[in-house]
């Protein structure tokens, strides 16, 4: 009997405890330093700038030669952070030029044709071929009126016929090249000049384009926030830290991450004060101007006791209207006004 009482009581226990939790669990979130009204949502949330911070990669493996930037220092879009040994790259970019300048050398040596000198010398080599030609047909005339009378052998007869004839291929031969040289260059091979052109420009801009990516520049204007390179050093794409850090910081803005169970009372409009840690007395004024379409799971806790443990918070973004002493990553504490919902 004393075991079943004090299993019933056992289980009364267990359900009176249960009870508690739940009822807990319902409980708005209660920090000491601020007052629980129905009209104010509070939040975690951390300082950024106008972008996120930007963690900036080199698009190719190279060792540092040049850290043009320090931690702190302001920037503008295009401006170059650092730069590789590029001396390899510089020499391709050079081939490179030089290749198309030939083939644009060539190109306008075809259109051009031959030079006044070399038709003067094909014309003259066709009259030479035609003066030694007639020349022969003379002398085979005389021959072949001996060989009749039977004054010259057949042997010496043929002889005088066939260098007539080989004459006559000879000239026909420098007649053909002196047309050559005079004739325009034919379209297929104007057009394989041309593609060469096109070819050689495009190794031109391959090899540029790998020599700029030997440059870090900043994608937009702003704050170098953190260098995670030195001189010298080997570096990349898939280097496990970016070699730079950089934000637009020009104002700032705090990302809260709001928990489930307030994240639908808020609206864009809303005003926000946030406060931190770090700058007790201080307050600042923002106003929500984006809200995240989706839960995301949760980043930051602010470990009281009261905390709700959601594990999906909704990220807010809040443009404070002055930001002064405020750093990159410092975290804060956001109380939103939702009571604006009804206005």
């Amino acid at each position: 009997m004393a075991r079943f009482l004090l299993l019933v009581t056992a289980l009364g226990l267990v359900g009176v405890l249960g009870f508690v939790i739940d009822v807990h669990s319902r409980t708005e979130v209660t920090y000491p330093e601020y007052p629980t009204t129905p009209q104010a949502v509070y939040a975690l949330g951390r300082v950024e700038g106008l972008t996120p911070e930007i963690d900036l990669r080199a698009q190719v493996i190279g060792r540092v030669d040049q850290l043009l930037v320090e931690e702190g220092q302001r920037v503008e879009t295009g401006t170059v952070l650092l730069r590789f040994d590029d001396e390899q790259l510089r020499c391709e970019v050079a081939r490179a030029e030089a290749e198309l300048d030939l083939a644009q050398a060539q190109l306008e040596n075809l259109l051009a044709g031959a030079r006044p000198q070399q038709r003067s010398e094909a014309a003259a080599k066709h009259r030479a071929k035609l003066a030694e030609l007639e020349q022969a047909e003379l002398t085979w005339k005389r021959f072949s009126g001996l060989l009749d009378a039977s004054a010259v052998s057949r042997q010496e007869a043929d002889k005088h016929r066939t260098a007539v004839a080989a004459l006559t291929a000879e000239a026909e031969a420098a007649k053909a090249q002196w047309e050559l040289i005079q004739a325009p260059p034919r379209e297929d091979e104007v057009h394989m000049q041309k593609a060469r052109i096109q070819a050689a420009k495009a190794h031109l801009g391959l090899a540029r384009a790998q020599l700029d990516r030997t440059s870090l520049r900043a994608p937009v204007g702003g704050q170098v926030l953190k260098i995670n390179v030195h001189l010298g050093e080997l570096t990349g794409p898939n280097s496990s830290e970016p070699a730079v850090v950089l934000a637009d910081t020009k104002s700032f803005r705090v990302r809260a991450f709001v928990e489930e169970l307030d994240a639908p009372r808020i609206q864009v409009g809303m005003t926000a004060t946030v406060t931190a840690d770090g700058l007790p007395g201080r307050e600042f004024t923002g106003r929500v101007v984006r809200l995240s379409p989706y839960m995301s799971r949760k980043v930051l806790w602010s470990d009281h006791p009261a905390e709700r443990y959601d594990t999906k918070t909704r990220e807010v973004w809040i443009d404070l209207a002055e930001g002064q002493g405020m750093i990159v990553g410092l975290r804060v504490d956001v109380m939103i006004d939702a009571a604006e919902r009804s206005r």
